[in-house]
C-alpha cells in the first residue's frame, strides 16, 4: 500500500503544486519546533507541510479552506490515473495535526489564536486563521442581523418584484438574486422610494465592488427614475454610487480601513449591487463597519462567476436562504422573468441552458443558429491560431472604428463601450494579451492607429487594475487615450500631448488625467470575462480557449453571453463548450455550515 505521507520531494515535487505553494510548506514546517526550541517528529513536520502545501493549492483555485476528509482534486495523480500517495483518513489527519503547534483546534463559532497560522475545525476543515476568523466573522454578523427579523414562514421564497420588495423592506438583510432584464432595478428604485417616504431622514449608501460596476449602478437607477417622472422629485436624494473599497475608506498598506467595528459608517440601510464580485475580507470588513440597526440589501446574480479571490459568498448566503431550516430562511427573493429579451431570444435560451448545466439541447441551439440566422447571436467553431488574424479582421473593423474616427472624448468613450472582445484566459492564443496585441496590429495596418508614443497611442483603451484613491480611479475602470481636443497644434508641427480620459459626471463629460499619473492599467480591446463583470456592452464577441481548463464552467460562459444586451457572437470548439457547460464551480468554505444550514 503506498504511504500517506511520503517526503516532501515526492508529492510536493509534482507540478500541481506552484513555488508559493512549496515555500509555504517549509513556511509552516518551521512552526513544527516546540516552544521549548525541540524539533517535532520529522513525521508529524511532513504531515503539516504536506496539509499546509494542499491548503496553499486549494486557495489558488477558489476554495476558502481544505476540506480534509475529501481528496483534492489536484492532489498528485499516477501514471495509471489514480492517487500516487494515498490521501490520508480523517482521523489520520486529526491525530497527526490536533498536537501541531501551528495548528489551533477550532469548535463552531469560536475563535482562534491569532498565534496560529492554521486553523483546523471539527468537521476537518483547515483554514488560514485569518480567513476562519473572517468566515465566522460574517456568519456572526449575519445571523445577529437575520434574529431581529424572526424566523421565516414557508418553505418559499419571493419570485415577483412586489414580493421582492416587500420582503426587502421588512428584513434588516435581503438578498435580491437575478440574471440581466430581470428588474433588479427596477425592484431597487421601488424599495428606495418607499423607503425614502417612510424614513425621510434615515441615511442611504449605494456601493458595488468596482469603479465600473457602482458607474453602471447609478446609471442604471438615473435611466429607471427617468422612466416614471412622478419619482423626479426624490431623485435628489438619491446617494451617488462609490465603490465598496471608497465607502470603507480603504488606506494602501493598511489591512484595517478607515471605517471599521470602532468607527462605524453613519448609514441607516446599505445596498450593494454586483454583490457576487464581494471577496469574503471584503464581506467581513464591510459588515464590521455597520452599526447593528444598519439594514443591509444585496443585489446581484448568483449565477454569475464569483470573486477572483477564494470563496463564492453570495453563492453561499443564497444556499443558505433556500435552506427552510437555516435562519437565514426567508432572506432572498429570485427574480426570473426576464423583460430585457423575449422568450424566443437566442440569448436568454442559451443563457438559461447554460445556467441550468444542460449541454445537450446548448448545442442543439447553437446548431440551429448555424442554419438559420439569429438576429441576436451567432456561433461558429473555434478558428485555428494561424487563421485567427483573418478571422477577427473585419468584426474588429466594424467595431472599433466608430470609436476611433471621433477626436472627441466623450463620444469615443460611447462608442468604444458599444462592443468589446471577451476571452476566457489571459495567456495563449486565445488569451487577452495575444488579442490585445492582435487587435493593435489589425487596426492600426488598417490605418486607424497612429505608432506608440511612450507606450501610448492615440485611441489606445485602458483597463485600470488598480485602486488609486487619489485619482479617484478604481480596479475596473475603462479610459481612453486621446489628445484634447480644444488644446491648439504645436507651432512645430509636433503631435498634441496625449491625455487619458475617463468618464466624469453628465454636467462636465469625461475627466482628463495625465498617463504618467495613471496607476497599474492594460489595454481593452479585449477582456477577460472576469473582468468583465459589473459592465454591461450592445454587442460582445466571446472567445473560448482551444484546450480544457479547470477554469471553463458553466458560469463563466453564463456571465459572457449576459454581458451583452442585443447581440452575442460565440467562437467555440463545440466539445470544450460541451464539457464547460457540464462542469460547475465548486469552491469549498464552511460559511454554509456557520450559518446553520
Amino acid at each position: 500500500m503506498p504511504e500517506a505521507i511520503p517526503a516532501l520531494s515526492a508529492p510536493l515535487a509534482s507540478s500541481a503544486f506552484s513555488d508559493l505553494d512549496r515555500h509555504f510548506a517549509r513556511f509552516i514546517g518551521r512552526f513544527a519546533e516546540g516552544s521549548a526550541g525541540v524539533a517535532a517528529s520529522p513525521l508529524r513536520k511532513e504531515w503539516l507541510q504536506c496539509a499546509a502545501a494542499a491548503l496553499s493549492q486549494a486557495m489558488r483555485h477558489g476554495h476558502i479552506c481544505l476540506h480534509l476528509a475529501h481528496p483534492p482534486a489536484e492532489w498528485p495523480a499516477g501514471k495509471e490515473g489514480e492517487s500516487a500517495f494515498r490521501w490520508p483518513s480523517l482521523s489520520e489527519w486529526f491525530e497527526h495535526l490536533s498536537p501541531a503547534p501551528a495548528v489551533t483546534l477550532a469548535r463552531q463559532g469560536g475563535t482562534v489564536s491569532p498565534c496560529t497560522p492554521l486553523t483546523l475545525d471539527e468537521s476537518g476543515r483547515l483554514y488560514l486563521s485569518r480567513y476562519y476568523a473572517y468566515e465566522q466573522a460574517v456568519a456572526l454578523a449575519l445571523l445577529q442581523r437575520s434574529a431581529t427579523a424572526g424566523q421565516a414562514v414557508g418553505p418559499r421564497f419571493p419570485e415577483g418584484q412586489e414580493e421582492a420588495r416587500e420582503a426587502a423592506l421588512s428584513r434588516p438583510f435581503f438578498i435580491i438574486s437575478g440574471g440581466p432584464g430581470t428588474g433588479k432595478t427596477t425592484t431597487l428604485v421601488k424599495i428606495l422610494t418607499q423607503y425614502l417616504t417612510q424614513y425621510s431622514d434615515h441615511r442611504i449608501a449605494l456601493a458595488a465592488p468596482t469603479g465600473k460596476a457602482a458607474a453602471r449602478m447609478e446609471e442604471a437607477i438615473r435611466n429607471e427614475l427617468g422612466k416614471e417622472p412622478s419619482l423626479l422629485p426624490l431623485a435628489g436624494r438619491f446617494p451617488r454610487a462609490q465603490t465598496l473599497d471608497g465607502l470603507l475608506g480603504t488606506r494602501p498598506m493598511r489591512a484595517q480601513p478607515w471605517h471599521h467595528a470602532g468607527n462605524p459608517l453613519t448609514v441607516d440601510l446599505l445596498v450593494v449591487d454586483e454583490a457576487s464580485m464581494i471577496a469574503l475580507p471584503l464581506m467581513a470588513k464591510l459588515l464590521a463597519a455597520l452599526p447593528p440597526t444598519t439594514r443591509v440589501l444585496l443585489l446581484g446574480d448568483r449565477d454569475q462567476l464569483a470573486s477572483v479571490a477564494p470563496g463564492n459568498v453570495l453563492g453561499d448566503l443564497a444556499e443558505a436562504a433556500m435552506d427552510n431550516d437555516s435562519p437565514m430562511a426567508g432572506t432572498l427573493a429570485i427574480l426570473r422573468k426576464n423583460y430585457r429579451f423575449g422568450n424566443e431570444s437566442t440569448i436568454y435560451r442559451l443563457s438559461e441552458l447554460v445556467r441550468d448545466g444542460d449541454a445537450v439541447p446548448a448545442l442543439a441551439l447553437l446548431e440551429e443558429s448555424q442554419r438559420e440566422a439569429k438576429d441576436d447571436f451567432a456561433f461558429q467553431p473555434l478558428p485555428a491560431p494561424a487563421e485567427l488574424a483573418e478571422k477577427l479582421r473585419p468584426v474588429i473593423l466594424k467595431e472599433y472604428r466608430p470609436a476611433l474616427l471621433t477626436a472627441d472624448p466623450a463620444a469615443a468613450l460611447e462608442a468604444f463601450g458599444r462592443f468589446r472582445l471577451l476571452a476566457a484566459v489571459r495567456q495563449g492564443a486565445f488569451g487577452v494579451e495575444s488579442l490585445n496585441r492582435l487587435i493593435e496590429e489589425l487596426l492600426r495596418e488598417a490605418g486607424l492607429l497612429p505608432p506608440r508614443r511612450g507606450g501610448y497611442f492615440a485611441g489606445m483603451p485602458l483597463l485600470i487594475t488598480r485602486n488609486d484613491n487619489a485619482l479617484n480611479l478604481r480596479n475596473g475602470d475603462i479610459g481612453i487615450i486621446l489628445p484634447d481636443p480644444s488644446e491648439p497644434e504645436p507651432a512645430d508641427g509636433a503631435p498634441r500631448p496625449l491625455w487619458a480620459w475617463f468618464p466624469g459626471e453628465a454636467e462636465t463629460g469625461p475627466r482628463r488625467l495625465s498617463p504618467s499619473r495613471l496607476p497599474e492599467s492594460e489595454p481593452a480591446f479585449a477582456m477577460t470575462i472576469h473582468k468583465s463583470q459589473g459592465s454591461e456592452f450592445q454587442r460582445v464577441l466571446m472567445l473560448l480557449p482551444d484546450r480544457d481548463l479547470p477554469i471553463l464552467t458553466r458560469e463563466l460562459i453564463y456571465t459572457g453571453l449576459t454581458r451583452a444586451r442585443t447581440h452575442v457572437e460565440l467562437w467555440a470548439p463545440q466539445e470544450l463548450l460541451a464539457k464547460g457547460i457540464a462542469r460547475r464551480t465548486e469552491r469549498h468554505s464552511g460559511l454554509r455550515r456557520a450559518l446553520g444550514s
